[in-house]
C-alpha cells in the first residue's frame, strides 16, 4: 500500500512541475510603422466666366478670352481654374461659383481700343462676394492677354499664401507644364485679336496710384444708344473711374439717385456714377460722323447730386473718358 502511495506522490510532483513551467510564447514580431504621406495642398478652385464685350469685336471673343485665362492660369501651376458656361448669367456668377465650392471667380469687360482691346477685369472672393482684385489693362497682342492671366494667378496665390502661411507655391521654381493640347486652338481664336509679339516681363514694381479712401459704386449707363453701345459705355467709365478712384461695378441700372440708400448699404463713405449716353449724326461737307454724348452724373449715398459733367466725343470710349475726366479734375478725393 506504501509503496502504491509512493508512486502516486511522484507522478503527482512531475505533473505539478510540468505545470509550473509551461512553454515560453515565441515573441510577436513589431510592426514596422508606416509613415502618413503628407497631404497635398488643396488648390484654390477659380471660376472664369467668359467676358463681357463690345458689339464691334467678334461673338465668341468673350469665350476664348476666358479659355485662354484658365489654360495660362492652370500652365503658372498654383490654382485651379476652371471655364464657366457662357449661359451664367452675370447676376448668378457668384451663385454658380458657390455651388462648385470655389474659392474664387473671375470676370472681365473688353472693348476695341486701337489694333488692340481695353480690359477690365475683376477677381471675387466667393465666401465675402466682394472684388478681392481689380485691374485694367491695354492688351495689344496674345503675349499681353497671357501676361495679364499670370497676374491675376499670381494676386490669388499671393492671397492664399497670407491666409496660411503653411501653403507653398510648388510651381515657383518649377518649369511651367505645357499647355493643355487645345490649346492651338484658342491661341488661333485670340490670333485674329491680338498679334504676336515677344513676351515682354511685367513691370511688378510700378509706382501704385495713391487713391482716395472713398469709393464709388458704378450703375450701368442708360440711355437713347443702341444695347452694345451701352454695354460698351459702362465698360469704359468703370475702366476710367477704376483708374482715379476704388470702384465697384454693380448690377443696378436705371436713376441712381432712387437706388443709391440701397446700392450702398451700411458703407455710407462712398458715392454713386451713373451716365446716359447718347448719339446723333453730325455733317462736316460732304461727310459724316457720329457723335457721342455723355453726361456722367455722381450722388451720394443718400441720392443727392453731388456733382453732373458731360463731355462729347467721336467714340463712346473718348467721351465716357472726358467726362470723368472733367469731374476728376473737380473733385480729386471724390468729394
Amino acid at each position: 500500500m506504501r509503496r502504491i502511495f509512493a508512486v502516486v506522490l511522484l507522478g503527482l510532483s512531475f505533473a505539478l512541475v510540468g505545470a509550473a513551467r509551461p512553454p515560453a510564447p515565441k515573441p510577436t514580431p513589431t510592426p514596422i510603422a508606416t509613415p502618413t504621406p503628407t497631404p497635398r495642398p488643396k488648390l484654390p478652385l477659380v471660376v472664369v466666366y467668359p467676358f463681357d464685350f463690345s458689339s464691334a469685336l467678334r461673338t465668341d471673343t468673350g469665350t476664348r478670352a476666358a479659355q485662354l485665362y484658365v489654360a495660362e492660369m492652370n500652365a503658372a501651376g498654383g490654382v485651379d481654374a476652371l471655364p464657366a458656361p457662357a449661359t451664367i448669367k452675370r447676376a448668378s456668377f457668384l451663385d454658380y461659383a458657390k455651388s462648385l465650392s470655389a474659392a474664387y471667380y473671375v470676370s472681365g469687360y473688353m472693348t476695341p481700343l486701337g489694333g488692340g482691346v481695353s480690359l477690365v477685369e475683376q477677381v471675387v472672393d466667393t465666401q465675402t462676394g466682394t472684388i478681392i482684385l481689380g485691374a485694367t489693362a491695354q492688351i495689344q497682342s496674345f503675349e499681353d492677354a497671357a501676361s495679364q492671366a499670370v497676374l491675376i494667378r499670381d494676386g490669388i496665390v499671393q492671397r492664399e499664401q497670407g491666409k496660411a502661411q503653411a501653403f507653398e507655391q510648388s510651381s515657383a521654381q518649377a518649369t511651367p507644364a505645357p499647355l493643355p493640347s487645345n490649346q492651338a486652338n484658342i491661341s488661333g481664336g485670340i490670333a485674329g485679336l491680338f498679334k504676336h509679339r515677344p513676351r515682354q516681363t511685367p513691370d511688378l514694381h510700378a509706382a501704385a496710384v495713391v487713391k482716395p479712401s472713398k469709393g464709388i459704386f458704378v450703375v450701368r449707363v442708360s440711355g437713347s444708344a443702341n444695347a452694345g453701345q451701352l454695354s460698351e459705355a459702362t465698360g469704359a467709365l468703370y475702366s476710367a473711374l477704376n483708374q482715379r478712384y476704388t470702384a465697384h461695378m454693380t448690377n443696378a441700372s436705371g436713376d441712381a439717385s432712387k437706388q443709391a440708400n440701397a446700392i450702398c448699404g451700411s458703407v455710407r463713405e462712398n458715392t454713386v456714377a451713373s451716365g446716359v449716353l447718347s448719339s446723333k449724326s453730325v455733317r462736316h461737307g460732304l461727310f459724316g460722323r457720329t457723335q457721342y454724348t455723355f453726361v456722367f452724373d455722381v450722388y451720394t449715398c443718400f441720392g443727392a447730386k453731388l456733382a453732373e459733367t458731360s463731355a462729347d466725343g467721336e467714340s463712346v470710349g473718348s467721351a465716357v473718358n472726358a467726362a470723368v475726366a472733367s469731374y476728376a479734375t473737380d473733385h480729386p478725393q471724390n468729394s
